[in-house]
């Protein structure tokens, strides 16, 4: 097979423009709220960092019967929700990095029998759409696709306290039609019921890493 210099060049400017995109906070470990620096594969709560603002992340259906069920936040503090654990796409590292993609997955059964993933509902054909606060995070998605590429970033609202901001970054991962290099805050918004659904938004939703073996389940 003969190799061109402009195929060359090309390959090398992939290869540096994507290493330059992840290498941003690569140097940054994420920590869990003991301390410990957060692994690949056990399972964490997701909490808000601010207290008085409800509980953990967890599972439930938009309507009865309806699949994949949503990601909502529990609506009582004391309630943990359900654990999620992580894994690093492309680099497979035991550690979590800061700014590098990875999967999200629930950490329990599904009634729906499906993938545990989490994605952002809607945003596969196109994920620059993923700004539109109408979309919510589901599970149901496939790891190293845009809808279902996630990242932490550090969160400073409150200086001395470790906390980190959810974000979709679509381009960050395989197979993606984005346009552009831009990630989507995810927070959580109230739907029609109520229920406080994750989704894309403007606001901020600054949360932490608690070890679910050393937390007890406390929501239904």
């Amino acid at each position: 097979m003969k190799i061109t210099l402009s195929f060359i060049s090309i390959t090398i400017f992939i290869f540096t423009t994507t290493h330059s995109l992840l290498s941003a906070g690569s140097d940054v470990i994420i920590y869990d709220t003991a301390g410990n620096k957060l692994l690949q594969g056990i399972p964490y709560f997701i909490t808000p960092l601010l207290r008085g603002t409800g509980g953990g992340l967890t599972l439930s259906r938009a309507t009865k019967d309806s699949c994949p069920l949503d990601v909502i936040q529990e609506p009582f503090e004391l309630n943990y929700g359900v654990p999620f654990t992580l894994t690093p796409i492309i680099f497979n590292e035991n550690y979590i990095r800061a700014s590098y993609p990875v999967a999200i997955e629930a950490d329990v059964a599904d009634p729906c029998h499906g993938s545990k993933i989490l994605k952002v509902s809607g945003s596969e054909d196109d994920p620059a759409s993923a700004a539109d606060v109408a979309k919510t995070v589901t599970i149901g998605g496939e790891a190293n696709t845009p809808a279902s590429c996630f990242q932490f970033v550090e969160d400073d609202l409150m200086p001395g306290l470790r906390s980190y901001q959810i974000q979709l970054c679509p381009f960050k991962c395989s197979s993606n039609n984005s346009s552009g290099f831009t990630c989507y805050n995810i927070g959580v918004t109230s739907n029609p019921d109520g229920k406080r659904v994750l989704a894309p938004t403007d606001v901020v939703f600054p949360v932490v890493f608690e070890n679910s073996f050393v937390k007890s389940v406390q929501s239904e």
